[in-house]
């Protein structure tokens, strides 16, 4: 009985160490929320993933194994990550067998961002065992990118039980060194083992530019796609239309599509001063008008062509030709009655659209 006594503590030891045992890792269900890329560009050029494999990480937690719940919650940030070309590494840290007998190990990256290449790298994750060394988690995380120019956002995934708190801490001094303001570090805390002192709280605090939150907050897909915004994303530069309408009598003699001498002069004060703007103008729009006289089909021609006629003037007083699109709507759409003559000279006309971007509050 003695015998027994001492070799099942070993037993049960031993089978946190290996974290293979159990039901294999089957993802949990999950429907991500989409994000409309359109409103936001990138805020960061690089994100790595720092994600703890050691043997802490098989406690169970609400019935599901810590490590397989870190899967789920980097599952579920691959794929709400839009793909805006960001670079991207993901690092997984432990000992033994499961992080092939390194303290931690690159299982992608650093490379151009794809959900399907993330995807793989993290099924080499497989297990969970050994000791914390989250320092060297960190470290292989950060030298992913320090060789580079831009923003660079480490997500450390962690029950961040039992950390050599100091050596982390070394460690990510290092990496400010390198990267000076350029990190930011967020971390995502999973289960409900006590954290190794206020480590989380300085993670977060580097720079002033970090987050800290927990797996249970980021359970839906809402709020996953809400943290994907918040640490990844910025919102993309306001475009105001500013809106210059030019009678088509000023432009062009009557059914014609020239420009007139006249007309040619309204349009160069309208440059010069998209010029002098700059690069803050985005976006130009040129719609041609007519009124109803003729056939809707002749009509709609003539608009396109007069609204041809002004986007190559405009470049060729050097306004940047890739920022100007053109269209016509012909007698679509009339801004006064086409029952009188007055009404038609206002119908017959060159609408001008001048996007400048505003600064983002």
């Amino acid at each position: 009985m003695h015998i027994f006594k001492n070799i099942l503590p070993v037993i049960a030891i031993g089978g946190l160490l290996a974290g293979c045992a159990g039901a294999p890792y089957s993802p949990s269900s999950f429907t991500p929320t989409g994000i409309d890329t359109s409103a936001y560009v990138a805020k960061v050029d690089a994100f790595v993933v720092v994600m703890d494999a050691s043997s802490s990480m098989n406690f169970d937690y609400e019935d599901r194994k810590n490590f397989y719940t870190a899967k789920d919650v980097v599952t579920h940030l691959n794929q709400t990550v839009p793909e805006l070309g960001y670079k991207a590494a993901l690092v997984g840290f432990g000992s033994g067998s499961c992080v092939s007998r390194e303290d931690a190990r690159v299982v992608y990256g650093p490379d151009t961002y794809q959900r399907a290449g993330f995807s793989d790298g993290l099924m080499q994750l497989e297990c969970a065992g050994g000791i914390t060394p989250m320092s060297e988690g960190v470290g292989a995380g950060g030298d992913a990118f320090k060789n580079s120019t831009g923003k660079v956002a480490l997500i450390v995934v962690s029950d961040f039980w039992q950390i050599n708190s100091g050596k982390v801490i070394a460690t990510v001094d290092g990496l400010k060194a390198d990267y000076g303001d350029r990190l930011c570090i967020h971390t995502i805390k999973i289960g409900d083992n006590e954290p190794s002192g206020d480590l989380i709280a300085a993670l977060a605090g580097v720079n002033a530019c970090g987050s800290s939150t927990d797996a249970a907050s980021l359970a839906s897909s809402s709020a996953m796609a809400g943290y994907v915004t918040d640490v990844l994303l910025a919102p993309a530069a306001v475009v105001k239309y500013e809106k210059n309408t030019m009678s088509a009598s000023a432009l062009f003699d009557h059914d014609k599509s020239v420009l007139k001498e006249e007309g040619k002069v309204a349009l160069h004060a309208m440059d010069e001063s998209i010029k002098a703007r700059g690069s803050s103008v985005v976006d130009i729009d040129v719609i041609g008008h007519t009124d109803s006289d003729g056939t809707e089909e002749y009509n709609m021609a003539l608009s396109i062509r007069r609204a041809e006629a002004v986007r190559d003037y405009m470049v060729s007083e050097g306004v940047n030709a890739s920022i100007i699109d053109i269209s016509g709507e012909g007698e679509s759409n009339p801004i006064a009655s086409n029952a009188t003559q007055e009404g038609r000279a206002e119908n017959r006309r060159v609408d001008i659209h001048v996007g400048v971007k505003q600064p983002v509050n």
